[in-house]
């Protein structure tokens, strides 16, 4: 890794930040090799991409107090990336998360939020950032011209939904029981979502300029909170509780002022995906409609 270095503002990256350190990788960059193997804060961590999905999810490395490293086995379940692990050869669902074969099937990945969003959007948060050096590779992500046809992965899907188009984007969560997804173009719209989902009250904020979607939980202290969106006085977008009038930054979910100033919202697993991906793995997944 180095420190910030030139480049597109609108290279798009998944960015993580822990106990202080910054870091953001290039999709680009990831489209080629898929998994970066890292420290982040002292935590060992793992950055995934399944281009064929379009989804990027961060891990800690570390299973039963031993840090292990992750590789691409050449599968797909559904289109979507398997991993491996060096140490057991046990393989892993990037997609579930989830060991599938080996000495660690059935047992969950312990996951690291990660931020999916521009290389401008991330250096505003984190101005002090390191940077992933891409060497020669540069901006060019060989799935550019995937991204934007029609093809459902390479095996098809086993799953035809045409509630939307299969390359739709959509943003997912609730992995464990009743599963939703929020179709970024409605979220284009409605940027900012209050809902229960898998009986965990969440607040859905999207950007429409950088295509950053997160998802949080809305309780703080016991309360149940309620969001809109607001532009601060420096043009900053934050979302504040209706109630307390408390305003939050929406990329790290810190509140900076109002009565519950200081207080944090704590990051709900989603993933941001194709469409015909999320909908092969949870066929009956309900769907979000303005």
């Amino acid at each position: 890794m180095i420190k910030a270095v030139l480049r597109r503002p609108i290279e798009p990256e998944l960015g993580v930040s822990i106990n202080g350190d910054s870091r953001v990788y290039s999709i680009p960059f990831l489209s080629g090799r898929e998994i970066v193997n890292d420290t982040v804060g002292g935590v060992p961590i793992a950055v995934t991409w399944c281009p064929l999905c379009f989804t990027g999810i961060g891990y800690n490395r570390t299973i039963d107090g031993v840090e292990h490293t992750f590789g691409v086995s050449g599968k797909l379940i559904l289109n979507a990336l398997v991993m491996y692990d060096h140490q057991s050869g046990s393989l892993w669902s990037q997609f579930l998360s989830r060991g599938v074969k080996g000495e660690f099937a059935g047992r969950d990945l312990e996951i690291v939020p990660i931020v999916q969003t521009t290389y401008g959007q991330w250096l505003r948060e984190h101005p002090d950032t390191a940077v992933l050096d891409k060497g020669r590779r540069g901006a060019f992500d060989q799935y550019d011209g995937y991204y934007i046809d029609d093809d459902a992965g390479v095996i098809g899907e086993a799953n035809v939904d045409d509630r939307l188009a299969r390359k739709d984007k959509v943003v997912g969560l609730g992995f464990e029981n009743d599963p939703k997804a929020y179709p970024l173009s409605a979220l284009d719209v409605n940027p900012v979502v209050n809902d229960r989902v898998a009986g965990e009250d969440v607040v859905v904020f999207f950007q429409p300029s950088t295509e950053t979607a997160l998802v949080y939980n809305r309780v703080v202290d016991g309360r149940r909170l309620e969001f809109d969106q607001v532009i601060g006085g420096d043009g900053t977008v934050l979302l504040r509780d209706r109630v307390t009038g408390t305003r939050f930054l929406p990329f790290t979910g810190r509140a900076v002022d109002g009565e519950l100033a200081g207080a944090q919202l704590e990051r709900v697993h989603s993933v941001v995906s194709f469409w015909f991906a999320w909908s092969d793995f949870f066929p009956e997944a309900e769907l979000y409609e303005l």
